[in-house]
């Protein structure tokens, strides 16, 4: 049920309950009001009954003493005999039909709740049938003395005493039991019974006044109830909002608000979902962009493709229908598109375009929205075109027309290098807030990598030439060992092995002489043992070298003449100082190391050893320069040297897999 719903219910209820305490409190009113009504009524009876209990003296005097009427007319008015009779059928008359209207009321049964008003109810009611029965029988005996002319004249009642007409004692008899049973017997029980009525009446009263103010309590509290529970709950789930959102402006994309309801809050923690999955795609898109880009640098790549990756990537990972990267030449104000992805309008002058059917208002705009970027250095985001002054018009003519853009400037080394321009193209479609922080993100990365990929221009000449400086070490160096060995085969007088000494030279020379810094493990090791082979010459049987690689090590890239130092090394400083053979192995093969594929070169001699000591570049220029040699090419290359006085030494220069085949 939606919270609108909820509380157009809460509404109906409040109402609702409004509407029935007011009708309780009219119905408490009037069935009090009817109570007093009914009192009332039978106060006025007994009243009634001594109305005609006056009037029936009234009319005894007028009928015994009418002389009297002569002596007290001036005094106070006193009806005549006829006036007098009339007025009493009357008053019976009235107060019969209000006794019976009483008697019958149904709020006067509705009173008769115990057995004991019930019996008084009945008593009531024949003590009045006896009463009436009395006045019609005193009734009839008034009209039978009218119709003889024996009332309403004078010295009746002496006629009464001195007569003994039957009829006028009768009449004198009922008169009296009349008046005494009226008066004294149902007059007084019908106070009684009036007084019995009027008690339980108040009870009633109190019981209704109790109920209407325990139905209005119950009524209350429900609402209270009803409204404290809608309350606490959109409480409780607005907490909930507020704890989910805390997390993850803290950065917890994990959160969910999980309100499983059939409500706004329900509809809110599914779109929430939503949200959250979207946050964090848009901040994983600018991961992506920037593994993108980290992903494609190379020490191959040039500043051409550097930018094509830019703009490919900006369209890849994020919602921008196109990217371009435009350029000022240096010579030129002209606008240059040097790289664009996706569909890309041309908003801006291209140079050597091949669809030259742009129109000269969109190229207008274009420049001054990159002049405006280029000018404050800030980014320049339209979010709607067709709410810009300066696109507007063109906007709503041209269906084609982008409907949001970016130009972002590249700032390299504290100078605007280029622009980077995002678009939407379809309708109805654009570039959010969330967008222009991300592209901003974006952007500044983007800048960055141009920066560094300068940087590492500049890194990369500078270890060439280091790598030269190390090349040109080693060539000297090497020549001038072996012109030593072919001087002494001079001073020997072996021509044949100085020969042979000479075309090995020959070969080892091209070898080192060619432009190519880089060679394979095979053709290392083949140079290798054309040295081994010169150095053969000089010593004869006081040598003994074994040369192995694996196969699939042959196509390996390492340095050129990285291992011949340490061969020379091994050579002259640990096996030429023997006075016993001398043996030297050199082998090459993949190793597993820490879990990855690893080219172990090692260069292994019986030859006297050395004290481990830190080692003195001028004495051994070999090792200094291998260790530098593999840190500029790789980097994941180790070198150590293990040996011990007599026993030899052991040169191992380990590279990853990865490296020796990229």
């Amino acid at each position: 049920m939606r919270i609108q719903t909820k509380l157009f219910f809460i509404t109906g209820v409040v109402f609702l309950s409004v509407i029935i305490i007011s009708s309780l409190s009219v119905w408490t009113m009037n069935e009090i009001s009817q109570l007093k009504i009914t009192i009332d009524n039978g106060s006025e009876l007994i009243a009634d009954t001594i109305n005609i209990h006056g009037t029936m003296k009234d009319l005894m005097f007028d009928i015994f003493t009418p002389q009297t009427y002569r002596l007290l007319k001036d005094i106070i008015h006193t009806p005549r005999f006829d006036t007098t009779l009339r007025e009493f059928y009357k008053s019976v008359e009235e107060f019969k039909n209000s006794f019976s209207i009483f008697i019958e009321s149904p709020r006067v049964k509705s009173l008769l709740r115990d057995d004991m008003l019930k019996d008084e109810y009945d008593a009531a009611k024949r003590i009045s049938k006896k009463a009436f029965r009395k006045i019609e029988a005193l009734k009839e005996s008034l009209d039978e003395l009218e119709r003889a002319g024996v009332l309403g004249g004078e010295g009746v009642y002496i006629h009464i005493q001195t007569d003994k007409d039957e009829s006028l004692i009768k009449f004198f008899d009922e008169v009296r039991t009349t008046s005494y049973y009226f008066t004294n017997n149902f007059k007084s029980f019908l106070s009684h019974f009036v007084k019995s009525l009027k008690q339980e009446s108040k009870v009633i009263q109190r019981q209704i006044l109790t109920l209407f103010w325990v139905i209005t309590a119950c009524i209350g509290l429900f609402t209270i109830f009803l409204s404290l529970v809608f309350s606490s709950r959109i409480s409780k789930r607005i907490k909930i909002v507020e704890t989910t959102i805390k997390k993850i402006s803290k950065g917890d994309f994990t959160a969910q608000l999980n309100i499983r309801t059939r409500d706004e809050f329900g509809l809110l923690s599914d779109n929430f979902s939503v949200f959250i999955k979207d946050l964090k795609s848009n901040v994983d898109s600018i991961l992506n962009l920037m593994r993108d880009i980290g992903h494609s640098i190379t020490d191959r790549l040039d500043f051409t493709r550097i930018l094509k990756l830019i703009v490919e990537s900006a369209v890849k990972d994020t919602k921008a229908d196109g990217a371009a990267i435009l350029m000022a030449d240096e010579y030129d104000e002209a606008l240059n598109v040097k790289a664009k992805a996706g569909i890309f309008p041309h908003l801006y002058p291209v140079q050597n375009s091949i669809d030259n059917n742009f129109e000269s208002e969109s190229i207008k705009i274009g420049e001054t929205i990159l002049r405006e970027a280029v000018k404050t250095g800030k980014p320049v985001f339209i979010r709607d075109t067709t709410q810009d002054a300066r696109f507007k018009q063109k906007a709503q003519e041209d269906s084609r027309f982008i409907s949001s853009l970016m130009a972002i400037p590249l700032v390299v080394s504290k100078r605007i290098l280029c622009v980077l321009s995002i678009v939407k193209v379809q309708r109805n479609t654009f570039l959010t807030d969330l967008d222009y922080t991300n592209l901003s993100t974006f952007a500044d990365y983007a800048a960055l990598t141009i920066d560094n990929y300068f940087k590492y221009t500049e890194l990369l000449e500078k270890r060439e030439a280091e790598y030269q400086a190390l090349q040109s070490q080693i060539q000297p160096h090497f020549l001038y060992n072996v012109l030593n060995g072919l001087i002494g085969l001079n001073r020997l007088g072996d021509r044949k092995s100085l020969e042979n000494a000479i075309f090995a030279l020959k070969g080892m020379l091209r070898y080192t002489l060619e432009q190519a810094e880089w060679t394979t493990i095979a053709e290392e090791f083949l140079f290798l043992q054309k040295y081994c082979d010169l150095q053969k010459i000089r010593f004869q049987e006081r040598l003994e070298i074994h040369i192995y690689y694996d196969s699939n090590t042959a196509d390996c890239r390492i340095p050129k003449l990285l291992l011949q130092p340490l061969v020379e090394n091994a050579i002259i400083h640990g096996i030429e100082p023997l006075d016993r053979q001398g043996e030297l192995n050199i082998t090459a093969r993949f190793n597993r190391k820490n879990g990855e594929s690893v080219l172990g070169i090692l260069i292994s001699d019986n030859g006297i050893g050395f004290n481990q000591k830190p080692i003195e570049k001028k004495e051994h220029i070999g090792l200094s320069n291998v260790r530098e040699r593999l840190m500029i090419a790789y980097n994941k290359a180790s070198f150590n040297i293990k040996s011990r006085i007599g026993k030899g030494t052991q040169a191992v220069i380990e590279i990853s897999e990865e490296e020796v085949r990229a």
